[in-house]
Parts: structure tokens; C-alpha cells; sequence
């Protein structure tokens, strides 16, 4: 399987209109179809609302991409709250 944000999210049967996969979980493009997710090589979180995305406090949200911010950089993805860690994991498949 290529591992596309799409692919992944039917697989893990996460109901989303748009995905992205990034391997380290620290830079994504920006989500723009709500319910959406990020994955990265262990796990996804869900953004049900363009508002919850907007008002994630972990991420910077630049004109077209988004990165995590500060100290939660080296961390990705894993460290928002909601972060589901998913079997088998992204990474492995």
C-alpha cells in the first residue's frame, strides 16, 4: 500500500474528508475538508472542526502548510491531546 494520508485513513476506518501522512509527524499541508486527520508512522489525530484545527495551540498554521510549534516540534503530532496511537502502525505497513 502506498502510505498517503488518504490510504491510511481507509484502513484504519477513520472517518475523514481529507488526510495527510507524514513519517516524523512534524510538517503536513493544511487540512481544509472537516473532519480531517494528520498520521504519522505510529498513530492520527483528528480535527472534527475547522475550528478545532484553527485553535490547536500545537500547531503553526502558515499559508500553506502546517508545522508543529515550539517545544513540541521534535515531538510531532503524538504530543495533541486526542493523538491515537493505531495497530498496526502507519510506519509498518
Amino acid at each position: 500500500m502506498q502510505k498517503t494520508g488518504k490510504s491510511l485513513a481507509r484502513f484504519y476506518q477513520v472517518g475523514v474528508r481529507s488526510a495527510y501522512y507524514h513519517s516524523d509527524g512534524n510538517w503536513y499541508w493544511n487540512l481544509e475538508q472537516f473532519p480531517a486527520a494528520y498520521f504519522d508512522a505510529s498513530g492520527c489525530v483528528v480535527f472534527e472542526t475547522e475550528k478545532d484545527y484553527l485553535e490547536c495551540v500545537y500547531l503553526s498554521i502558515g499559508p500553506r502548510n502546517t508545522g508543529i510549534r515550539g517545544k513540541n516540534a521534535g515531538l510531532g503530532i503524538s504530543d495533541i491531546p486526542g493523538y491515537r496511537t493505531l495497530n498496526p502502525p502507519p510506519g509498518s505497513l
